[in-house]
């Protein structure tokens, strides 16, 4: 290419002014970036007088910071004299006298008649040079140009781009599900007796799964009622999408009647996670006493909220789906108290006995009766009405076995029969 814009010069040394100056201005002076963002280089072009507009072409370094950007290719570039796109080049010799800009490619454009860039009229775009924003990089860069070739007795003058990182947006989420301990299927909605009788801690209590955020929420949101009252803490998880049980990001968050779950800090249902980046992700749901639900695939998550509604058919889960229907809705199964991810209603290890236990050994009960109301909250309390109740009326036990016993998977209704929980532990 240097040969033949040599030999173009040549031939232009007796029909081009002297003085002229070819001119490369950005499409966009400076723009903002983040990770993983895609930058556009547009460079357009124009003469000055007095030249009449016609050369030999032009022969154009692109420099660039290697450990800010990488380079992703041109597209549309102006066509008329295009000669093949150089190859990335070390900058040994600071053409652009920016020591950071350790990188550029070539675009040359050759008219040997001298009549480059014909017709088109000024400014012309030359195309686009292609950047994706690397991982860690923070301040500013610039995108510049220099002349590798320029017309005879033309000088070449330059704007540069710059790119000024920003702090990414973290990816959000709109998410809904609803709790089969509460649900109450003649309003749509959940009972928020918890709420109701003071009992939702203003702190996040998922220490017992392991979580150890510190979430707190206020007294105004406790005292909301209505569609909007919240009915309990939850925990939404955010995992590896080639390793779903690896959990990247979480957050403990409220869950209103309604089923939308709430930011506990200040009540707004769009759920954010500062600590990870735009991405794809596993999302779950999952609750102190229920059986927890998982996206069937990672979910490409961005600073626009995806929304997920667990409650519908339509949002499909991961593995078994052991969401309980209730009229047009599906609900997250109650009966999980001693949180290994799977009920059981006999045998070892079973849910039922953790609730008798919590029941009889409680000082508030010196009479260990088994029909003991214990106020207060408790895992033990599966429809979560504010009490636990072995027997009785609105008991918690009868739910779990009928969950049991009603599984698709328990084909021979046994009371013995552990239905395991879908989330990958």
């Amino acid at each position: 290419m240097k040969q033949s814009l040599s030999l173009a010069t040549a031939v232009l040394s007796l029909a081009t002014s002297v003085n002229a100056t070819q001119i490369i201005t950005p499409t966009a002076a400076s723009t903002e970036v983040s990770a993983g963002s895609n930058v556009v280089f547009a460079p357009r072009y124009s003469v000055t007088a007095p030249d009449n507009g016609a050369e030999t072409g032009l022969g154009l370094r692109v420099h660039f910071n290697a450990n800010a950007v990488d380079f992703k290719g041109v597209t549309s570039p102006f066509a008329y004299g295009l000669q093949p796109i150089g190859e990335v080049t070390a900058d040994t010799d600071d053409f652009d006298a920016d020591p950071t800009t350790d990188r550029y490619v070539i675009l040359a454009w050759v008219d040997l008649t001298a009549q480059w860039p014909g017709a088109d009229e000024l400014p012309l775009a030359l195309g686009n040079v292609l950047f994706q924003v690397k991982s860690g990089f923070s301040g500013t860069t610039h995108i510049r140009t220099s002349a590798s070739d320029t017309a005879n007795g033309t000088a070449l003058q330059s704007t540069p781009m710059t790119l000024t990182s920003v702090a990414a947006a973290p990816p959000a989420v709109l998410l809904r599900g609803l709790l089969q301990g509460a649900y109450n299927n003649s309003t749509g909605l959940m009972r928020d007796g918890l709420r109701a009788s003071a009992l939702i801690s203003s702190a996040q209590p998922y220490a017992s799964l392991g979580y150890s955020g510190g979430e707190t929420t206020m007294l105004p949101l406790l005292n909301t009622t209505g569609a909007d009252a919240p009915v309990d803490w939850v925990l939404v998880e955010l995992r590896d999408k080639t390793t779903p049980q690896t959990r990247l990001a979480s957050k403990a968050a409220l869950v209103q009647a309604d089923g939308d779950v709430m930011d506990a800090a200040t009540g707004s249902t769009t759920l954010s996670f500062a600590s990870v980046s735009a991405g794809a992700y596993y999302l779950a749901l999952r609750h102190r006493n229920h059986l927890g639900v998982m996206s069937a695939a990672p979910l490409n998550l961005s600073a626009t909220p995806t929304v997920v509604d667990f409650s519908q058919a339509s949002t499909a889960v991961y593995g078994a789906d052991v969401r309980i229907t209730q009229g047009m809705v599906l609900l997250l199964p109650t009966g999980d108290v001693n949180h290994d991810n799977k009920l059981i209603a006999d045998g070892p290890d079973n849910d039922r006995n953790t609730v008798l236990g919590t029941v009889l050994s409680n000082a508030s009960n010196p009479g260990a009766h088994t029909n003991f109301q214990l106020h207060g909250y408790y895992p033990s309390d599966l429809n979560l009405d504010g009490k636990t109740l072995y027997v009785g009326p609105d008991n918690d036990v009868n739910t779990l076995l009928a969950n049991i016993l009603l599984s698709p998977q328990n084909s021979t209704s046994s009371t013995n029969y552990i239905l395991p929980g879908s989330l990958p532990q």
